[in-house]
């Protein structure tokens, strides 16, 4: 009997054990599966999907009247410039969101916010300091203030750049320059607003924004595309969560090149127009 009960007590026993045994390795089994589902989690980047607010009927109302806008802008500003050729205007019209977090932890994805950038290409020719200036009246004409941290009209850039001997940046005037005046040739840019919108209205919201740059051989003047042009060939950006609505590239290396066989300068007028932007942002799922 002695044994019997000696027998069943290391039985209990090792049942015992066998039932702590499995209760730790579930534990760990538990814990292992929700430390693998937080690093899947945090390493998940998947955007969400952008499709339905770009192609929901607001966003499209908003998209149809950015585009008559952006068209009579560029129209308005031809007109005004008759010594300019035009060369063509190219069209990236895309909604597109971005990690706001893209390190450690949880993506964050930022508002989707939906932006049509037209590029107008002039080519022209005749005494740059002439051009530039006339080019500095028309956008004051018609109500294009300047923007950014250090704002400066082409024509007083060009001034700079010529007593500076080609850089017309701040830091160049501090340091001065040892290059004879007029050495480089003219590859200027500057960002303009409209007079009656906020300065700041472009930062996260809807605004629209102005960049004029003029160039001289072998200068390639920039522009806001919207599209990738590292090569000179224009490619639709591949970044996650980015839906293009319109897209009519020109490459402004070949605008260029194309510019510089019959005129002396190119001028690039990247009108960006910031027409939808989601109410919220949006975290990972």
């Amino acid at each position: 009997m002695d044994r019997m009960t000696g027998e069943q007590g290391r039985g209990g026993w090792a049942r015992g054990c066998t039932s702590v045994v499995l209760v730790a390795v579930g534990l760990v089994c538990v814990l292992a599966f929700g430390a693998l589902w937080q690093i899947h989690h945090a390493l998940d980047r998947t955007p969400p999907d952008v499709r339905p607010f770009a192609h929901s009927s607001a966003v499209r109302t908003a998209d149809e009247t950015a585009a008559r806008t952006s068209s009579a802008r560029l129209r308005k500003l031809t007109s005004a410039l008759p010594w300019a050729v035009p060369l063509g205007t190219s069209v990236a019209d895309s909604c597109q969101t971005e990690d706001e977090n893209p390190f450690l932890g949880r993506a964050h994805w930022a508002p989707i916010n939906c932006v049509r950038r037209s590029v107008l290409y002039l080519a022209f020719d005749g005494d740059i300091r002439t051009r530039l200036h006339q080019l500095d009246t028309v956008l004051a004409d018609q109500e294009w203030a300047l923007r950014g941290p250090s704002p400066r009209t082409l024509t007083d850039m060009a001034t700079w750049l010529s007593q500076a001997g080609g850089d017309p940046s701040p830091a160049a005037e501090q340091r001065g320059s040892t290059e004879p005046p007029g050495s480089r040739p003219i590859c200027l840019d500057t960002a303009y607003g409209p007079a009656t919108q906020p300065h700041d209205a472009r930062k996260g919201g809807l605004g629209v924004g102005l960049q004029v740059a003029v160039a001289q051989s072998p200068c390639t003047p920039r522009a806001e595309t919207g599209d990738i042009q590292f090569d000179g060939t224009p490619e639709k950006s591949t970044s996650d969560g980015t839906v293009y609505l319109d897209w009519r590239p020109l490459s402004t290396a070949a605008m260029s090149r194309r510019a510089y066989t019959a005129h002396r300068y190119v001028t690039a007028l990247s009108l960006v127009d910031r027409y939808a932007v989601q109410s919220t942002a949006t975290p990972s799922p």
